[in-house]
């Protein structure tokens, strides 16, 4: 119906998806909520202008995270985003962070108190930041926002079995820092 114009159709997809495509972009830009913000308008724009080249007979997810993946690339590469690199907000309230990963982690150690699940989320967060990009984003499209390793194969233009050892890796190297490895889920 989206793609046919139905201008319902999009606010329903935009409500959908809206959280889970700003929580990827705002990760994949280290935390910078300002440029996360505006690059989410640009996606669904690009997503409007571009309706026509969906095809129904794959996920909407998933071309949806290809468009925010791409575009996010493209941003990091501008000479904007190295601007902007030096001046990042630590004004950041949780609920807007989509703490989705590290709040599940918490929650797994439950050792106590509030403040020290604020603390390791705080680690986990700033680990996901610091791991390289292809770990970094093969990541968070499967802990976080669950998508398959097939459906981040299609998105990344990867070989599945690359996608599962890449997001191996990443499992290891937050192991390393942080000695929690995130749940594992089924692809």
């Amino acid at each position: 119906m989206f793609k046919e114009g139905n201008s319902a159709a999009f606010d329903l997809l935009f409500e959908k998806f809206r959280v889970p495509v700003f929580n990827f972009i705002y990760r994949m830009l280290n935390r910078q909520k300002g440029p996360a913000e505006d690059l989410l308008q640009e996606i669904f724009v690009k997503v409007v202008q571009g309706k026509e080249f969906y095809e129904p007979e794959g996920r909407f997810s998933t071309w949806l995270f290809s468009i925010a993946r791409n575009h996010c690339l493209n941003f990091l590469k501008s000479r904007t985003y190295k601007q902007d690199k030096i001046t990042i907000s630590i004004d950041i309230r949780e609920e807007e962070s989509g703490l989705v990963m590290s709040d599940k982690l918490a929650r797994h150690r439950n050792d106590g108190s509030t403040i020290e699940q604020k603390e390791f989320r705080n680690r986990f967060e700033e680990t996901i930041s610091t791991l390289p990009e292809k770990y970094r984003e093969i990541f968070l499209l499967h802990a976080v926002e669950g998508l398959t390793h097939q459906e981040i194969s299609k998105i990344l233009k990867i070989n599945p079995a690359t996608i599962r050892t890449d997001y191996h890796r990443a499992k290891l190297l937050i192991k390393e820092k942080i000695g929690v490895l995130p749940e594992e889920k089924e692809t």
